[in-house]
């Protein structure tokens, strides 16, 4: 029934659309006969509202292609796409399939009824009304699509903080580690010193701290990186920006330093881990803000020097790894060597090796 009747309100509409809508205009006639007005507004504005809906897909597909490059490149350097991006994708693709459908549609409106004396007007009233949901969709989608970025870095998943195969925490170690992972509990404290001589661990156990402090969630991330004796600012950075999932543009020292202090600032509780210090080292100059430039960054040095750290890294607390015990160094050779050490015709040439290794035996 209500079929019935807008086929006879679209006939009707399209006679008054001819000998009156035409000549008057259709403001007046939506004042004249109100009721039936929307009516006679969609079939007189049908062509209009059809090429409104095309103009419309059109801007909204060149604007698709322009996130999709975005997107495209974004998956080329690893970067995943952000949730709202992918979204939007979604539903440009759901209004443009739906648009393609309503075009093939419209054709068939273009043919007359009624022996071919008049317009299918209750076929034009359906599609300029859909025409005109579907050009407001569209005109939200243009407004949503103006994306400053499109993706973000994920953190790539560096084994330097994985449980490290063959560890075993000494007593030795179990103090000043114990110690250490305190201090970095303390907020007071920003800057923190490891040292002694090589080969005694000190990389295995700043990993394994790392390791533990983000276990114990002490930190929302930690970043590491070798100094050595001939430091390398760019190499450095480097180490940092790849834990990060930072990408530097820019070629010089400096530029790169801004920018790896703003992304480290973004952190709100950090630990920087720098190994293998020789000499004083311009954390400034690297990027990394401490002190009140970022309170929640903590560092932690390791060096064979106790002056380099005091003295020339500033570090407030300061803890020494001293070498195995006899009987700590045995037991990590054997488990090392395998039990071929108890061989009678080894076991005093490999007592040799230890001795001579002086309990340094976490480097080997």
């Amino acid at each position: 029934m209500a079929g019935i009747l807008l086929s006879v309100a679209c006939v009707v509409a399209g006679y008054l659309i001819e000998y009156l809508v035409a000549p008057i205009g259709p403001m007046f006639v939506e004042y004249l006969f109100g009721p039936i007005a929307s009516v006679i507004t969609y079939i007189y504005y049908y062509k209009g509202n059809s090429q409104c809906l095309r103009k419309e897909i059109d801007k909204l597909m060149l604007i698709r292609e322009r996130v999709k490059h975005m997107v495209d490149e974004a998956g080329r350097n690893g970067e995943e796409i952000e949730s709202d991006v992918q979204k939007w994708l979604k539903s440009v693709h759901e209004i443009t399939e739906e648009a393609s459908r309503f075009f093939e549609v419209e054709e068939n409106a273009q043919r007359r009824v009624f022996c071919g004396l008049f317009p299918n007007f209750k076929s034009r009233y359906q599609l300029s009304r859909k025409a005109m949901e579907m050009v407001k969709i569209a005109d939200e989608l243009l407004e949503d699509g103006r994306f400053d970025r499109v993706s973000y870095s994920v953190t790539p998943r560096w084994k330097g903080f994985a449980p490290i195969e063959g560890y075993k925490a000494f007593d030795s170690r179990m103090s000043t580690s114990t110690k250490i992972m305190a201090t970095l509990r303390n907020e007071s404290v920003t800057i923190i010193g490891v040292y002694g001589m090589g080969g005694v661990g000190k990389t295995t156990l700043l990993k394994e701290l790392g390791r533990q402090a983000l276990e114990d969630k002490l930190f929302d991330d930690v970043v590491m990186a070798t100094v050595t004796q001939n430091p390398d600012v760019k190499k450095i950075q480097g180490e940092i920006a790849d834990r990060l999932g930072l990408r530097f543009d820019e070629e010089s020292v400096a530029g790169r330093a801004g920018h790896l202090r703003e992304r480290l600032k973004k952190k709100k509780k950090i630990l920087v881990i720098l190994d293998d210090i020789w000499a004083r080292l311009d954390l400034e100059e690297v990027g990394i803000p401490y002190g009140n430039a970022h309170k929640g960054c903590k560092i932690l040095l390791a060096s064979r020097s106790l002056d380099v750290l005091s003295t020339e890294m500033d570090a407030q607390i300061t803890f020494a790894v001293g070498v195995l015990t006899d009987e700590e160094a045995w037991v990590l050779f054997r488990k090392m060597a395998g039990d071929s050490v108890e061989d009678p015709d080894l076991q005093s040439t490999a007592v040799e090796i230890v001795r001579e290794c002086a309990g340094r035996l976490l480097q080997l």
